[in-house]
Order: structure tokens, then sequence, then C-alpha cells
């Protein structure tokens, strides 16, 4: 990148102090579904908020998506109980409800923001056994994450977000997200 486009895009000035937004997303998660077993998955965000004032932001989010995955070296999906284990590839879906709450300044045309989302994560697993094998089910989430959005117009932006889940360690995420920025 030559150095006088980038002072210029660090030099422009963001655009919205205020007003709502709306995200849509793509993200790579990768998803604990026993005390033993994680796999990785692929979800769509949407996603409003809005700045509450210059700095503080909050909103709610949705995440759907799909997992895949192979079970343990040994054929299995780790978990409690005494039902067969089952064997064979893994599949499943996710679906995420969070409540968002944050901080944001503007850099340039840049936008960096830490948020808290607190909410609920339901995960079905099924393998050759059979339908719903194994799976968190309304699990409760309290993720920290960390955005950088870039205006790329007044009113897009596109970014990128990663964050993990403080309860379950394992529950990692890495997203991009396009949003539209209403003005109040």
């Amino acid at each position: 990148m030559k150095p006088a486009l980038f002072v210029l895009l660090c030099a422009a000035p963001a655009y919205a102090d205020g007003g709502a937004r709306i995200d849509f997303g793509f993200v790579h998660e990768q998803v604990a579904v026993t005390d033993q077993t994680a796999i990785a998955g692929s979800m769509a965000r949407f996603g409003v908020g809005f700045a509450v004032n210059r700095h503080f932001h909050a909103g709610a989010e949705v995440e759907e998506g799909w997992m895949s995955g192979n079970a343990l070296p040994d054929g299995a999906v780790a978990r409690t109980g005494s039902s067969p284990l089952p064997t064979g590839p893994l599949s499943g879906n996710t679906l995420d409800m969070k409540l968002v709450t944050g901080l944001h300044t503007d850099v340039g045309s840049f936008r960096v923001s830490g948020d808290v989302a607190a909410g609920l994560r339901d995960t079905s697993v099924s393998t050759d056994l059979g339908m719903d094998v194994a799976g968190r089910k309304k699990e409760p989430l309290l993720e920290l994450r960390t955005r950088v959005d870039m205006f790329v117009t007044h009113a897009w932006t596109v970014g990128l977000v990663a964050g993990a889940d403080t309860l379950e360690r394992r529950d990692v995420s890495l997203g991009a997200i396009v949003s539209l920025q209403l003005d109040r």
C-alpha cells in the first residue's frame, strides 16, 4: 500500500457519531458442543444497534449457522451419560441470541470498538446414530470481542470482529461485517 493512500485513509473523518446501524455478516466459529468436543461452524449474523452517545453503543444480534467436524479419534463424541457413543462425521446447527453493549472511538475513517455480548446459544449435533445426539441447549454466553470498521461511504462500513466466550472458552469467533449506518 502506498504511504500517501494510507495517510489519506487514516486522516479521513469517520461519519456517524450517532444513530442506528444494521449489520449483516458472516462469522466462522468454533463451538463447544459437549464438555470434551468442539467443532467449527459458519454462521450468518444479523444485528441492529444504536449509538447512545459519541462513545457508547448498544444493540441486539442473532447468529444462525451450521457446524461440521469429526468425532474424537476413537470415533466418539465425548459427553456424559450412559447412552451409546456416536461415531462418524458430525454435523449440526447453532443459534445465538445476544444483547450487545460497548464502547467505540473513531480514528480517521476507522471505528474501533470493544463489546460485551450476553445471551443464549443453542446447538444440536447429529451423527450416523441419529439426530440431536449432542449439543448445548440454551446455554448462557458472555462474549468479549473487538471490532474494527472502516467507513467506505457516508453510510456503509465494512469490518472485522473477533470474540471469545468467557463462560465457555472454547467458543471463539472471527467474522466479516457489513453495516448500514443510519444517522439520527
